[in-house]
């Protein structure tokens, strides 16, 4: 099926896009900008670089896009994506409800505003990151049970349920420990005691339900659940849970640090979320002594 119903017709929330979907999604996405690089490479008078400019909406064929701030378009794509996929991968595991899905699209033929996870010069958004690690042949995922924040005065629920969850492409079973901490958004510091299980068996090409449980939202500070995945004590996946909608600005943890997609470099991994002592390290390609280090951005940080 093609699952419109995000982007256009009844605008659901990208959120519950995994409920949205069939036994194979042969279509779905959402919009953002290119990047700023791909921009001013088809914006030639530095009088229409600004949000809405003419120039800027010409290079736009679809209605009701936001249209006025980069990295939170690409960040909102990379989460809608992310939601799909995560969700779609989750179900082929729970007696094959979803075999399978397409994104929309992959490239750009000319320089746009679109669906596209690469833009027209070829530089990666971070939605192409963010599908690159929930499609790993293990990936994990965790997420608390969606509320609708946009009735009853966005009154959050006093109670949120939530689950984690390990997916295998893998055609044998894997052998894995998971650990689960939950991290103030506000301090970056633990609030509760993390929750680790050791010797799990991941099953062979499907999905195996590890952890679940219930946020208290009267009690607790408001926190993300950032689990980690390891074999033979080396962490092969990541997912980070956050309070939805977004719409917090936290220096730890961090949401989305993405870095400059410069010609010539090739990132190992960007759009990250990071947690407090939990090391990241990312390799880069093609930068050599001398040069500027790349720039970089997150959630709060200052959007352009």
């Amino acid at each position: 099926m093609h699952q419109w119903n995000v982007w256009h017709g009844t605008q659901e929330k990208y959120q519950i896009f995994d409920s949205l979907g069939g036994r194979f999604n042969s279509e779905f996405g959402m919009e953002s900008f290119p990047h700023l690089a791909t921009i001013k490479s088809f914006v030639t008078d530095p009088k229409d670089l600004y949000p809405q400019s003419h120039v800027l909406d010409f290079h736009n064929k679809a209605d009701g896009h936001e249209r006025r701030y980069i990295h939170l378009t690409q960040l909102i794509q990379a989460e809608a994506l992310m939601f799909g996929y995560r969700g779609w991968r989750k179900q082929w595991g729970e007696n094959r409800r979803c075999g399978g899905a397409l994104v929309w699209q992959f490239n750009d033929c000319w320089p746009t505003t679109s669906w596209s996870i690469c833009d027209y010069s070829l530089r990666r958004k971070p939605s192409y990151y963010a599908l690159s690690r929930v499609l790993a042949p293990i990936a994990v995922g965790v997420k608390r049970k969606h509320h609708d924040w946009s009735v009853s005065h966005a009154r959050i629920p006093e109670f949120e349920d939530w689950e984690l969850w390990v997916v295998s492409s893998k055609m044998e079973d894997t052998t894995v420990d998971v650990e689960l901490p939950f991290i103030s958004v506000g301090t970056g510091k633990e609030i509760k005691p993390k929750i680790v299980n050791k010797g799990v068996t991941v099953k062979a090409n499907s999905t195996t339900n590890v952890l679940a449980g219930t946020i208290d939202n009267v009690n607790e500070d408001s926190h993300v659940l950032a689990t980690r995945v390891f074999v033979a004590n080396e962490i092969i996946a990541r997912d980070m849970d956050w309070p939805q909608p977004l719409k917090y600005p936290p220096d730890r943890p961090v949401k989305c640090l993405v870095f400059e997609e410069r010609e010539g470099c090739h990132l190992g991994d960007s759009a990250i979320d990071l947690a407090p002592e939990d090391e990241q390290v990312i390799t880069v390609l093609g930068l050599k002594g001398g040069d500027e280090p790349l720039s970089w951005t997150y959630l709060g940080a200052g959007e352009q």
